[in-house]
């Protein structure tokens, strides 16, 4: 199912927590991934991509909180 909408939360499954933040210009966001507790470099994206990967993690069984 998809949102269309961006979330600012944490995506969870399986040890992998992908952190969303929207930032202020409402135009960007910043993903932060973390992995069996490594985390990877921050990336900053359009509203759109982030969307997109948000949608992907649901499809793929990813709760939110």
């Amino acid at each position: 199912m998809a949102s269309n909408k961006a979330y600012s939360g944490t995506y969870t499954y399986e040890g992998h927590d992908v952190q969303f933040h929207i930032l202020e210009n409402g135009a960007t966001m910043e993903i932060l991934e973390t992995k069996d507790g490594k985390t990877t470099p921050t990336k900053v994206v359009n509203i759109a991509e982030g969307v997109d990967y948000q949608d992907k993690l649901i499809k793929w069984g990813y709760t939110s909180y």
